[in-house]
């Protein structure tokens, strides 16, 4: 039985479970919910709020749940407790750097951009410390297959968009996510015309 993902027309939140999908060979079927349809929906969601996603008769909100769902199932979650507290603290620290983002752009956008651009290539250095030293001490058997890695690329896509020109973001983008990025089945998957015709967020801006 194929995976079910409920979710709104945009990339969003639902973004890293599509990517974990595909570089995986897992079924996924998607309902999109319109914004017309949503009210009437929330209701019958498991927390009144989107991404639902549905195996079987359980139905999961929240999306980092669903990532940690789908990645236990398919032993993408490391090789033991450790690997996986890890992975958790990664994947922790970028729902941080996602959460500073989505307050610019659903919240304080035209006031709070130039402060943010400003800060987050100091976020993404945190994080790049931590990767490249875990690699070199083998503190985790890095795999770009983990559901971690898959949610770095879904959050340096939006992320790409308000910095466009910003001195240092290159190399922070190409070491954050560029080799997750070329693994075949992704690199096609973003090729496609439905997937880059998704809009990023809900409201436009990016």
């Amino acid at each position: 039985m194929p995976y079910k993902l409920i979710y709104f027309p945009v990339r969003g939140r639902g973004q890293a479970l599509r990517y974990l999908a595909v570089d995986n060979g897992l079924e996924l079927q998607e309902e999109v919910v319109s914004d017309g349809a949503w009210s009437a929906l929330k209701p019958k969601t498991p927390l009144g709020q989107l991404p639902v996603f549905q195996d079987g008769d359980l139905h999961l909100g929240q999306s980092n749940a669903i990532l940690r769902y789908v990645a236990r199932k398919h032993g993408l979650y490391g090789k033991n407790d450790r690997e996986a507290a890890l992975i958790d603290m990664i994947n922790d620290q970028q729902e941080d750097i996602r959460q500073t983002y989505l307050h610019l752009i659903y919240q304080n956008y035209d006031a709070g951009k130039a402060a943010y651009i400003k800060n987050l290539p100091t976020q993404l250095a945190v994080l790049r410390k931590f990767l490249r030293k875990s690699r070199r001490r083998r503190i985790l058997r890095w795999r770009q297959d983990q559901f971690c890695s898959l949610h770095h690329l879904s959050s340096a896509g939006q992320l790409e968009h308000p910095l466009p020109s910003h001195p240092g973001w290159a190399s922070e983008a190409e070491a954050f996510h560029s080799r997750i990025a070329s693994r075949e089945k992704i690199t096609k998957h973003r090729a496609t015309d439905a997937s880059k015709k998704l809009p990023i967020n809900g409201n436009g801006k990016q």
